[in-house]
């Protein structure tokens, strides 16, 4: 009797072993796995390239480059229609200042006449 219980605890440890290689294995794919998928989130942090943090600080330098310039146009843009505002109001105080002056030329002759 004691010799088979022997070689069912031994049987067991052998499956036990078996089991617990298996769940190392498992173990070592899920680590393999893993870091694929942080390689592929922070880059490869040997050559320091890749990622998809590495391409969101592109996106976002690309985007604060564009702000600025967008910033700058409508900068321009401003000083423009300031510009055509000044032009404007010349235009109309030198029109009302000739019409004044016409005005005066006409009530002068026909005073004189």
């Amino acid at each position: 009797m004691s010799q088979l219980f022997q070689e069912q605890i031994e049987k067991e440890l052998k499956s036990m072993d078996q089991r617990l290689h298996d769940l190392e294995e498992g173990m070592s794919s899920i680590d393999a796995k893993l870091t694929q998928v942080v390689d592929a989130i922070l880059g490869n942090p040997l050559t320091k390239a890749g990622g998809f943090v590495k391409e969101l600080e592109d996106v976002k330098s690309s985007i604060k480059l564009l702000e600025d310039k967008l910033y700058k146009q409508n900068e321009k843009i401003k000083e423009q229609e300031e510009f055509k505002k000044k032009i404007i109001w010349g235009i109309t105080i030198i029109l009302a200042i000739a019409g004044v002056a016409q005005y005066l030329i006409n009530l002068y002759s026909s005073v004189k006449s």
